[in-house]
């Protein structure tokens, strides 16, 4: 999931909509019917589920979804009934002791002091500003944060407009270091959930003291599919005061949490000025190419797995550091010990483009962004840090390292060259595949990265990985190439890494 990128938009939407969304873009999630069921379940109006023929529906309803997903290529799994029973039990819980779900004001704002983790990384000490309007379908925070992985001296700006368009989450995100000078705008391939849409299934959970306050603490726990915890804590007033959330469980993949404070929240009517595009999305973007510079042979490297075809079609990619920069905090997960990494080589025109994000959809690769980013090579730097203008573009990117995007659409036929004014990217070769788990934990890589953590570029695990990849001999902390037969890979499963 750009997962990085979407940090925040991870902990604002629903729960079980986030599990849809992890679904359709980790392709090979055992429980992908469930997710898309499970989201169509809880986002309906729930009000007469102690009702039998309500509970009919939404089970008709599951079953719905899930035969849809299973024909996309999504794995079916069984009826959630602990899911149904749960959403069922609040509302009768509710309906027995005369309560209603906690609400909260419909158009509110308020300072913001925020901190988190996204899959290892974590941002600290952020302070902003957090705007809520309920019946208008969007929300906003924006914040300067400090993050612990790359350069902790190094302050990072977030500023994130989400808004229901035509159902789908429309995203305006600026990123850059300290400033507001990359954009990233798109149509996301999951339903609008409002942040706190998960409230109307919490349950109270005493009381405690913050700013001063005595506020109410509202819980939402999901132990199946995936583990889901949420609590806000709400004055009498019905002031939100506190919002934590976290995901995933030990071995997963996608696992986190953000943190929320509010302070001076004024509630009322908002401007139209409080969801304005930043300065970058309103006039920067997309992004204009880079200066041509006339065609570079690039060495980039990505992490698969067959059946998938080897081919960089419509895939996202890294050079050393690029790939390390997500490595280092997700490679120790089990989902990577099976897995393969092929060095590539190939030519490119360096008039690169904003990056795409390029994933599975569950039939093919795909790519997503403006009609430009699809045209041309794109770049960005490290996980969206670094300190390049325009998320690293056209940076060289030293300090984090560099991803690419590789659209179909801008593939050169067969002995053509890129150009500036032609294809981007053609004569794409493999270098070598090696087993990830021999980079990963026969060389040392991943105890390396700990030595590196906070002191990017990431030197000597840059140097682990370069060796694996130069050297065939183990005693040389090479890793020998694999014979990519049927045989050598069966029983692999297609895990696309969403970066």
């Amino acid at each position: 999931s750009q997962f990085f990128s979407l940090t925040n938009t991870f902990f604002s939407v629903s729960t079980v909509d986030f599990l849809a969304f992890s679904c359709r873009f980790a392709a090979t999630m055992v429980r992908c019917g469930l997710a898309a069921a499970a989201s169509a379940l809880l986002l309906a109006d729930l009000g007469g589920a102690s009702d039998i023929l309500a509970a009919a529906r939404m089970l008709e309803t599951f079953r719905t979804e899930a035969l849809q997903a299973a024909k996309l290529g999504f794995p079916f799994v069984s009826i959630p009934l602990e899911l149904l029973q749960m959403v069922a039990d609040t509302e009768v819980e509710n309906m027995a002791s005369h309560q209603s779900p906690p609400t909260i004001p419909k158009q509110w704002y308020g300072s913001l002091f925020c901190e988190g983790s996204i899959m290892g990384i974590d941002f600290k000490d952020g302070h902003g500003t957090w705007y809520y309007d309920g019946p208008g379908q969007r929300y906003r925070t924006n914040y300067t944060a400090r993050e612990n992985y790359f350069d902790p001296a190094l302050p990072q700006y977030r500023d994130m407009v989400i808004a229901n368009v035509s159902g789908s989450m429309g995203q305006n995100l600026s990123f850059g270091p300290g400033v507001d000078d990359g954009c990233v705008n798109a149509v996301m391939p999951m339903n609008y959930s409002d942040p706190f849409a998960w409230m109307k299934y919490s349950k109270a959970s005493g009381q405690k003291v913050i700013q001063g306050k005595t506020c109410t603490v509202y819980k939402f726990d999901l132990m199946k599919p995936m583990e889901v915890h949420a609590e806000a804590c709400v004055t009498d007033d019905k002031i939100p005061i506190e919002l934590n959330q976290t995901f995933g469980g030990p071995g997963s993949k996608f696992n986190g949490g953000n943190y929320y404070q509010f302070f001076d929240v004024v509630v009322g009517d908002l401007p139209e000025a409080a969801f304005a595009p930043s300065a970058a999305c309103d006039k920067g973007w997309p992004h204009q190419p880079c200066e041509d510079k006339g065609v570079q042979t690039l060495d980039t490297y990505r992490i698969w797995a067959p059946p998938e075809p080897q081919v960089l079609d419509n895939r996202d990619t890294g050079d050393v550091m690029g790939d390390l920069s997500f490595v280092c905090t997700q490679g120790s997960g089990p989902m990577y010990r099976t897995k393969l990494i092929t060095h590539w080589r190939v030519t490119v025109s360096t008039k690169f483009v904003q990056y795409a994000l390029c994933n599975f959809n569950g039939t093919d690769n795909v790519c997503i962004g403006a009609p430009s980013t699809l045209h041309g090579v794109g770049r960005r730097s490290g996980q969206l840090c670094g300190r390049g203008p325009a998320m690293g573009q056209c940076s060289s990117n030293d300090d984090v390292g560099s991803q690419f995007s590789f659209p179909r659409e801008a593939q050169c036929p067969a002995g053509v060259q890129p150009s500036a004014g032609g294809c981007a990217w053609g004569g794409a070769e493999p270098v070598k595949t090696i087993h990830a788990s021999c980079l990963m934990e026969d060389r040392g890589l991943l105890k390396t990265c700990l030595q590196d953590i906070g002191k990017a570029p990431f030197k000597e695990a840059m140097k682990v990985w370069e060796q694996a990849f130069q050297s065939d001999d183990p005693s040389q902390g090479g890793c020998p190439p694999v014979s990519l037969t049927p045989a050598a890979t069966a029983g692999a499963e297609i895990v696309e890494v969403i970066v």
